[in-house]
Order: structure tokens, then C-alpha cells, then sequence
């Protein structure tokens, strides 16, 4: 879907649109389970599934809780299957990822579904900035994104956000928390796929000294240390399932017990929670909880991947290079080639990029071939598939020959198996904490499944 969302001059003036001019699908049940059943998609994306958050809800058991991802375009709607356990149709052939056409139709367990366009809905409204925080973007999806962060910064509601790793959610987290009434107050970040299972529940709520072996003082934990403040949870789709039900009682009662402890301690923090997964279909597979969901999930947001905001590439890399220097400069050529790629690793995966491109750059112009190979995991340039540089200090060639080999053997592994972590953890002889911490060090964790297929 690269390329799809129409690009919006970053010379001119956003505000002079305050709704965007892509006219708006219809998409209605025409045959199946839910006949009848229609939404209008105002927003730049919707999904449908049968779990009842869906923007279109189709009663089917054949059909899975999230089954369907849209994004609008202008001429129709892009489809991309959520990883269905029975697939989308488009006649007798299953689809992965389709441009569907005003008076086209897919199928989706028993449901057929037709799109059309709705003369009466009005598109959602979206922001006249282009930055909220430390995120940036004047393409569509990004301005809706803005206008509904707007809406929620300064109400005291528990927001998920969701999106593939590297987009960019934690900047959402710290840019609510900075417009909220707490941006005086602590911030602080909990990641759920550090905590050891067995140690978790007193890095989350304290304990108290001698509760356990080693337990030598007592220790307040991340929830008591935000109090007045925000805590952000990110990847809470990893949280054990023992202690989801412990993490529903906190939010629940709004107060924790170390463990040791008997007596209860107040708190009052705003949750923030991420993931690159969609709860919706983890509650369908019975991996969490869905009453915890809802309590996580008052507001849903969700960042969009790269690849379906790549006009915003000059936007970003103008500022993702001022935090290495204001002198650095990418050329047309290069950033053009750069729109074009994938970016399976999102903004993170640009942002080091351009780094290496910028400490490798003549004159501090960035040009394509200082970019060529990147983006996509291509073979690279014959720069890059030369032999290794031996000048310099041995330290400095050192490294430089480490994060060359490293960068280049986990892209292959994580190819040859399919991006599914548990796989290449094995074939590598690295436990999967290990390897998803260098594929995140290097740049290429791009949301790998985690199970075997």
C-alpha cells in the first residue's frame, strides 16, 4: 500500500481544509450473516470483525475478531486481510491486500460485502497542525490522528494505542501526557516484554522488606512512583495471563498492594497503553481478557505505518536529521527512493538510516547512493558488499564490522524464517529476549510473529 494516502503540499497551508476531500465509502452487508448492516468509513481507517468494536460488526464465527483493515483512498478503499483464520474473498481468490473499487465486492466468512459511497457523510474532521508533540506528518491520516489527540490530551481517559512496532507509539503516550493536566507530574514507562514473570508483580506494585528471598528493604513500585501522573505500558499485549487479572483489580479499585503488604495504597494515575498487536483478536484466540480490554481500551487510536504515509517522508527526515545536525541535508533523488520502499521497521527503521546515511554523507548532502539498499532489505551497494574497512582505531573498526555483520545477518535469518521470531530464535541458538533486543538495537524489529506456524 506504499504511496496510497494523496500527498499534501507541506509548503501550504493545512488549515485551509479542515475535512479531507476524499469523498466517503459506504460499505454495506449485502449477502450473509448481518445482511443490512452498513457503516459510512468518515475516518482515514476502520476495520470489521466480529468482535463489537469493530467499525462494521458481522456476527459470523467463521469470521475473526478483527478480520479486515480498510484505509480510503481516492478512488476506493484499501483492503488488507488482519491476518484472518479463513481468509477474504475476492470472487474464488483469497487476498491478502486489494484496492476495491466503488461497486466491488468481498467476501468474509459467510458475509459478502459491497462498497459504495455515501453522498450524506461528511469526512471526519482533521487537524490544522502538522506536529503534535514529537510527531510529525501533514498527510491526512496523520492530521485525523492530531485531531483526535487533540480531543482526548486533556480528559482523564485510559487510551490503547496500536500500531506495528517502530511507528511511533510511545511519542503518542508522551505527547498526551505533555497536553494533559498532568504534564507537571511523573511519566513513566513500564515495558511489559522486560518484565521477569517472576519478579513482575513486585516491579509493578512494590513489596515490602522480607516479602521474599532478597527482599531487603521495602520498594515502592512503577504505579506508586506515578502517582498524580501517567503510566505507559507498552507492548501490554505481552502481560501473563496471571497477571492481567491483578492489573484489572489495580485499575479497577485504583489503589495496589505490595506484595508482603496487607494494606491497600490509593493511587491516581491515567493509564497509557500500546501494542503492536490487536487485543481484539487475542481476546478471540483467549490470550486477554476482554473485560481488562475495555477497561485499557476507552479510546483507541491507532499510528499508521510508514508505508501508507510516505509523502510525509520529507516532513520526517527534515526532522529526524536536526537531531543530528541542522546542517544536513537530504537530496530529491535520495528521498525519493526512500518514499519507495516498504519500511517493514517504520520510522525507527528510517530514523537509522539516516543517521548512517548523515555520518556517511559528503558535503551534508544525503544522496541516494549513501541511501541505495535501504529501506527494504535489498542486497545493498557494492560499497556496502566490499570488504570491511580496516582503518582507523581498532575500537572504531571494530564496531563498525560488528554492527555491519550484525545488521546484515539478523535481516537475512529474519527473512529465511518468515519473520517468526520463536523460529529464528532457534535456528540462531539466541533466546528470543536476546534476539528481539539486536533486532530492535539494529532496527529490524518489524512486529515478527512470535509463534510457530
Amino acid at each position: 500500500m506504499s504511496g496510497n494516502v494523496r500527498g499534501i503540499d507541506t509548503e501550504a497551508n493545512p488549515a485551509s481544509s479542515a475535512r479531507s476531500s476524499v469523498p466517503v465509502p459506504r460499505i454495506t452487508v449485502v449477502s450473509g450473516a448481518g445482511v443490512g448492516r452498513a457503516f459510512a468509513m468518515t475516518g482515514v481507517s476502520a476495520t470489521i470483525g466480529r468482535h463489537p468494536t469493530n467499525d462494521l460488526v458481522i456476527p459470523d464465527p467463521r469470521v475473526s475478531g478483527v478480520h479486515v483493515e480498510l484505509q480510503r483512498s481516492v478512488s476506493g478503499v484499501y483492503v488488507r486481510d488482519a491476518g484472518s483464520t479463513n481468509g477474504t474473498w475476492l470472487g474464488a481468490h483469497r487476498v491478502t491486500e486489494i484496492e476495491l473499487a466503488v461497486g466491488g465486492e468481498i467476501r468474509v466468512g459467510d458475509a459478502t460485502l459491497r462498497l459504495d459511497r455515501d453522498a450524506e457523510a461528511a469526512p471526519a474532521k482533521v487537524s490544522a497542525r502538522t506536529s503534535f508533540g514529537e510527531l510529525v506528518g501533514a498527510s491526512v491520516v496523520m492530521r485525523e490522528l492530531f485531531a483526535t489527540l487533540e480531543r482526548i490530551a486533556p480528559k482523564e481517559l485510559s487510551v490503547l494505542v496500536q500500531g506495528e512496532t517502530g511507528t511511533g507509539k510511545e511519542e503518542v503516550a508522551r505527547a498526551l501526557h505533555a497536553a494533559s493536566p498532568r504534564a507537571a507530574n511523573p511519566f513513566v514507562v513500564i515495558d511489559a516484554t522486560s518484565l521477569p514473570e517472576a519478579l513482575a508483580e513486585s516491579l509493578l506494585f512494590g513489596h515490602e522488606r522480607g516479602a521474599f528471598t532478597g527482599a531487603t528493604e521495602r520498594r515502592i513500585g512503577y504505579f506508586e512512583a506515578a502517582d498524580t501522573g501517567t503510566v505507559f505500558l507498552d507492548e501490554v499485549g505481552e502481560l501473563p495471563a496471571a497477571l492481567q487479572g491483578k492489573f484489572l483489580r489495580v485499575l479497577e479499585r485504583r489503589e495496589v498492594t505490595r506484595v508482603g503488604g496487607s494494606a491497600p495504597i490509593k493511587i491516581d494515575v491515567r493509564l497509557l497503553t500500546a501494542t503492536h498487536r490487536d487485543l481484539r483478536n487475542e481476546i478471540d484466540a483467549g490470550r486477554f481478557r476482554e473485560d481488562l480490554y475495555y477497561r485499557l481500551a476507552q479510546v483507541r487510536v491507532h499510528v499508521p505505518p510508514l508505508r501508507d504515509r510516505t509523502d510525509d517522508l520529507p516532513l520526517l527526515a527534515q526532522k529526524l536529521l536536526s537531531e543530528v545536525s541542522t546542517s544536513i541535508m537530504i537530496d530529491a533523488d535520495a528521498a525519493a527512493h526512500l518514499a519507495a520502499q516498504p519500511w517493514p521497521g517504520n520510522v525507527r527503521e528510517l530514523r537509522n538510516v539516516l543517521f548512517r546515511a548523515g555520518a556517511l554523507s559528503r558535503d551534508g548532502i544525503i544522496r541516494r547512493s549513501d541511501v541505495a539498499g535501504e529501506g527494504g532489505g535489498f542486497r545493498g551497494t557494492p560499497e556496502e558488499r566490499s570488504v570491511l574497512d580496516v582503518s582507523g582505531t581498532f575500537p572504531a573498526a571494530k564496531d563498525s564490522a560488528i554492527e555491519r555483520f550484525e545488521s546484515a545477518y539478523l535481516a537475512a535469518l529474519m527473512r529465511r524464517c518468515a519473520g517468526n521470531l520463536s523460529r529464528a530464535s532457534r535456528e540462531a541458538h539466541l533466546t528470543r529476549h536476546h534476539l528481539r533486543s539486536l533486532l530492535k538495537k539494529r532496527g529490524l524489529y518489524a512486529a515478527p510473529l512470535d509463534e510457530d506456524d
